[in-house]
């Protein structure tokens, strides 16, 4: 069972997470502001890529004491489709500052650009009382369902509190086939928390249903979208209330 902050994350009811993707310090504290008063928003997702380099900490700070929310943390390089140009060392010493700073629940920590430092980055969180959620990212492809379900049960392996999965469908099978692997790697793994999503149009419904096949999360917008495909999170929250 995964609690944080006394929000149980699990498959029979998905939590709405809403993403803080800002370029500046005062958008960012706007839609922090819109995430605190959100009924819909059940957790936040900081994106401090978009943010100059300097301003992360000032970042994290800000939003830690404005929201009283579950908040991951998200450094997503160019690499995994984000805007941080980071080299692998790098993103590491980028993230072991941002656990000094403290503040956040869960740290993404992308599964192959940090591949280096997975145990590293890993044994810093939880040292520090944070929660993992090991991540990678396909904007181009959805790859075979049998690879989507391994590198889920890998990251499970590799100690993830939550294995992420995002891939972009060109066909209507291919959503499918992301809620095929999802509900592989939750049977194999029924201990495991994973949160898996198609993108873009053709995906969206994933973002809907994915509870059913065993994701524990999904992402929706007060406004401000940071993937293709995110719907408004009213609109998940609601549905995802008559589900239950």
């Amino acid at each position: 069972m995964l609690i944080v902050r006394d929000m149980e994350f699990s498959p029979k009811r998905p939590r709405v997470i809403v993403p803080l993707f800002a370029r500046d310090l005062a958008a960012l504290s706007a839609q922090t502001a819109a995430a605190e008063a959100s009924p819909v928003a059940e957790l936040a997702e900081l994106r401090l890529d978009p943010l100059p380099r300097e301003t992360y900490t000032d970042a994290l700070c800000d939003v830690r004491a404005a929201l009283h929310k579950p908040l991951i943390v998200t450094l997503r390089t160019a690499a995994e489709g984000g805007e941080a140009p980071f080299t692998a060392d790098a993103y590491r010493d980028a993230c072991l500052q941002l656990l000094q700073t403290g503040g956040m629940d869960f740290l993404d920590i992308e599964w192959l650009p940090a591949a280096a430092h997975r145990a590293v980055l890993l044994a810093a969180a939880q040292q520090n009382n944070v929660r993992v959620i090991f991540s990678e990212h396909h904007f181009d492809s959805t790859p075979a369902t049998a690879a989507m379900t391994e590198t889920l049960l890998a990251m499970q392996r590799a100690g993830a509190d939550i294995a992420k999965l995002a891939v972009m469908p060109h066909t209507a099978a291919d959503a499918a086939r992301l809620l095929q692997a999802t509900a592989d790697a939750a049977d194999a793994c029924p201990g495991g928390h994973f949160l898996t999503m198609s993108m873009g149009k053709l995906g969206e419904i994933t973002r809907f249903c994915g509870g059913a096949f065993g994701s524990c999360a999904t992402f929706g917008t007060l406004g401000t979208a940071s993937a293709p495909g995110q719907p408004a999170a009213a609109a998940l929250y609601d549905w995802l209330e008559k589900q239950k």
